[in-house]
This record gives structure tokens, sequence and C-alpha cells, in this order.
């Protein structure tokens, strides 16, 4: 089993199913939970509601970004308007860019390095008709985790970076855009599924994965 023991974390987008599954096996196994009470879309939101959240903490060495958010009804893209498009990719792309920016500054202010995993749809790898924001914020992460992850090797602060790539997992966004989608074992995921694969990238277990984006998806992205 891992151990999260005296470790603090903070877990955006929580109240969905796969962040209730991370947030109660980080705390089944020893972490301090956070959750942002600050606006996640807004960067001066960041800057200042990061440093009350952790003020008394004095340490971050896990964020996990959930990202999840989708047009309400598919739409082919010439009917999809720009601020549709931008909405889907602010709470996408845009909240994953600041969670890394600013979660990256404060472990190394704190100098205990650190470990981030994003969870973002499996449409990352494979496009999805009506849902083209949801495609293209999802790909983005997945690269960002890549390119991010590297610039902290660089930097060599101890900060690992990756991602999960979540296919037809039940109660989420990923359940709905994916109905139709031919899942090679046959049958939809759970959000432990999720949990289980972020868990393991956040523990010391996997200190030697950086910049990987590892499928969630019954095969999906096999086919």
């Amino acid at each position: 089993m891992t151990n999260f023991e005296g470790r603090v974390a903070l877990v955006t987008n929580s109240e969905g199913a796969i962040g209730v599954a991370l947030c109660k096996r980080l705390l089944s196994e020893g972490a301090t939970v956070l959750k942002p009470d600050f606006d996640i879309t807004s960067e001066l939101g960041w800057e200042n509601g990061l440093s009350e959240l952790l003020d008394k903490q004095g340490r971050l060495d896990i964020i996990a970004t959930i990202a999840d958010a989708k047009y309400a009804t598919p739409k082919s893209i010439v009917d999809t308007t720009i601020e549709e498009f931008r909405a889907v990719n602010r709470d996408n792309i845009e909240v994953t860019f600041l969670a890394t920016r600013y979660g990256v500054l404060k472990m190394r202010e704190f100098g205990n390095a650190g470990s981030i995993v994003h969870i973002a749809p499996a449409t990352a790898t494979v496009g999805v008709e009506g849902q083209a924001a949801f495609c293209a914020s999802s790909n983005g992460i997945r690269m960002m985790t890549r390119g991010a992850a590297l610039s902290c090797c660089e930097a060599k602060d101890k900060i690992r970076i990756n991602c999960v790539q979540a296919g037809q997992i039940e109660n989420t966004s990923q359940d709905e855009v994916l109905a139709n989608a031919n899942i090679p074992l046959g049958h939809k995921g759970k959000a432990e599924d999720i949990s289980n694969a972020a868990i393991f990238l956040l523990s010391d277990e996997a200190y030697y994965i950086t910049g990987y984006a590892l499928p969630v998806d019954g095969g999906f992205l096999a086919n």
C-alpha cells in the first residue's frame, strides 16, 4: 500500500465522482487533503488563494487536477461560438495550467519536491464529434504535462508531473461523450479505476516516472 502520511494534497474539482474517489483514497492513506476555496479559473485567485490555503500547512506535496468540462449538448464546429469554445478550455486546460504554474512555484518555495497528476479525458488522443473544445483541451493537457515535466527536470526541483487519460467512466463527462465508443474490455470503468492510477503516479513507487500519459480506458485507445 502507498503511504502519504504527513503529505499535503490539493485536489481541484473534488466534488465529482473521480474527485470524491481520489480524495477518499488520499485521506485513507494519511494525506491532508485541501480543496481550493478560491476561484480556480482566476490567476489572482491562485496567487492569493493558494498562499492563504497553505499558510497553516507549510508544505505542498501533491496536486491533482480533474478536467471534465464539455459543451452542454454536442455541437458541430460551425455551430460552436468562440465563447463556448473558450469556456470549456478555460475550465479544463487553463485551470490545469494555473494549478501547475502556481503549484510548482509553491512546491519549490517549500523545497520538498512534489508530484502532480492531471486527469484528462481519453479524447486527448481520439476525437469525438460535437465536442471540439473537449478534445482540444484534453490534448492540450496531455501535451502540457509533458512540457511541464521536462521543465521541472531541467530545474532539478524533483517535481514529477504525469497525466491519467480517463476513458468511459461512470458518472463523469466521459461517460456521456463516449457512450457509443467501442470499449474492448466490454464495460465502463469506475471512478476508483482512475483514482487507483492517479494514486500510483502520485506515490513514491512511481519515482522514476514523469511526463507520462497513462490510459485507463478499458482498451479504448488501443482500437
